[in-house]
């Protein structure tokens, strides 16, 4: 499975706006989708973003439009760059029947934070991860456990994440489970998924998937994605219950990285998982198996292959041909 980077979209400067290649939306069992999209502010193949419009203000305007529509608001706006041709990507969460409203840990309260050399640094990778994914650099290796980046750039400050993590394990560790501050917690995560692999190390983690900030989860179950994917044997770790849970959040952070997760946990077609994944989370693998942007769609692919019982190398080929009807089709009903 190719690994691409994404990143969020803010302002952008006039000469990089691009096409929108794909609108898609989540958690929308028993809503009319039709109604939403062509309700909103832009539509496919628009320059995107809009014009003078910062991301807030237009995540303002979407949510207003759909509250106008099912008297309700949309439970995630997410605007994405991007796709394999560069193109711009909007997920929408909606609160549909495929929607579960899920009680995360409460934040915990102490003052522990990491020192100004972790945030330096912090800063200093989320600035060049942007710039890779907007030149089209943003494949990655992820086959030691942690994420190095094809670009060079990124590379290097991913390698000083490692030698961070290593010197300083117990206090990513405290700030992790204990501070206050959410970005501190956030940042934490990252860093520790380039510690030493250890249960400690997966446990943590695993906690911090259900962590009150979309940020801390984020970072937390990428972290866990990579050391499943590089590392195999890590996999039976990690408790696949808190992420099929999660296949119901209204965030599209969430729904990105679980199934990631959930795709390194079902390598072995564990008869148990697939058929739990079947009876607890099959409405939304069917909605995200049917975005547009097959790399995005291809995780949600691959889990319902496997629990439609396909061959791997015959789902490979049509996750690789860009071909979902033949998998999306042993779940017509």
């Amino acid at each position: 499975m190719a690994v691409m980077l994404t990143a969020a979209v803010a302002r952008v400067p006039a000469a990089d706006r691009r096409p929108l290649a794909a609108v898609d939306f989540f958690g929308y069992k028993g809503l009319d989708v039709a109604a939403i999209r062509a309700a909103l502010p832009f539509h496919e193949g628009d320059l995107f973003p809009p014009a003078n419009v910062h991301s807030d203000q237009l995540k303002k305007q979407v949510a207003s439009t759909i509250r106008q529509i099912i008297g309700r608001e949309p439970t995630d706006v997410a605007f994405i760059c991007c796709d394999a041709r560069q193109q711009y990507l909007t997920y929408i969460g909606l609160p549909g029947a495929s929607y579960e409203a899920l009680a995360f840990d409460p934040a915990p309260t102490g003052r522990a934070r990491l020192p100004k050399d972790a945030v330096k640094l912090g800063n200093a990778l989320d600035e060049a991860l942007v710039n890779a994914v907007m030149r089209g650099h943003a494949t990655e290796d992820d086959s030691a456990g942690y994420t190095l980046t094809d670009d060079p750039k990124a590379r290097q400050v991913q390698l000083a994440f490692r030698e961070y993590a290593l010197q300083h394990e117990d206090l990513l560790m405290q700030v992790l489970t204990s501070s206050s501050d959410a970005d501190h917690r956030a940042l934490s995560a990252q860093m520790l998924g380039y510690a030493r692999q250890s249960d400690v190390q997966i446990d943590a983690l695993v906690k911090a998937s259900l962590d009150a900030d979309g940020g801390v989860r984020n970072n937390a179950t990428r972290a866990l994605e990579v050391l499943a994917t590089g590392k195999p044997g890590l996999a039976t770790s990690i408790p696949p219950g808190p992420f099929i849970r999660l296949l119901r959040s209204g965030a599209w952070l969430d729904h990105n990285k679980t199934s990631l997760v959930l795709v390194a946990l079902t390598a072995t077609r564990d008869e148990k998982l697939l058929a739990r994944l079947r009876t607890e989370a099959l409405d939304s693998l069917l909605e995200m198996a049917r975005w547009r942007y097959i790399g995005h769609a291809e995780a949600a692919l691959t889990i319902l292959g496997r629990i439609a019982g396909i061959d791997e190398d015959a789902l490979t080929k049509f996750i690789d041909a860009g071909q979902p009807s033949p998998i999306l089709a042993k779940f017509d009903r």
